[in-house]
């Protein structure tokens, strides 16, 4: 055998076995970004949900004048619990353009239950103006996961 073509075959193998593994890297990559993702998206779509289920439970509390308020109290405290948890777990999985606003909801959420359980009725100007400042910072939140998880609309 001469040794071009031994030089050749080796070269060849070389830059083919060069290649498949860029292209492994690469399919690797893709597909951890992808996990990372859909990693995310589940939290955020849970984090959301722990969030709805609160702010529910203090609009059912506010509304329900027939039941004594502080029947309420541990419901409203209980879902705001597991909205702390999962908080938590966006602090340390999300950049901080969604931790942010991931705060700022939790906070003006619990300031909504702080509301509710000092008694204040559903027309009252301290209700209104704690559900106004959450409202505006969910939507924030949201916009801040969608920018992340690349749906953002804007």
């Amino acid at each position: 055998m001469e040794w071009g073509t031994l030089l050749s075959t080796l070269t060849g193998g070389g830059i083919a076995t060069a290649s498949a593994s860029l292209l492994d890297h690469r399919r690797w990559k893709r597909e951890s970004g992808d996990q990372r993702i859909q990693s995310r998206r589940t939290l955020y779509v849970t984090y959301l949900t722990a969030l709805a289920a609160a702010r529910n439970a203090c609009r059912v509390a506010v509304r329900d004048s027939s039941v004594d308020l502080s029947q309420h109290r541990p419901v409203l405290w209980e879902t705001l619990e597991v909205c702390t948890g999962l908080r938590y777990e966006v602090s340390i999985s999300a950049p901080m353009f969604v931790v942010r606003p991931s705060d700022d909801s939790f906070e003006l959420l619990r300031d909504i239950c702080e509301v509710v359980t000092d008694g204040h009725g559903y027309s009252s100007d301290e209700y209104i103006n704690a559900r106004l400042r959450y409202d505006k910072a969910h939507q924030a939140l949201r916009d801040a996961m969608r920018r992340d998880l690349g749906n953002d609309t804007h």
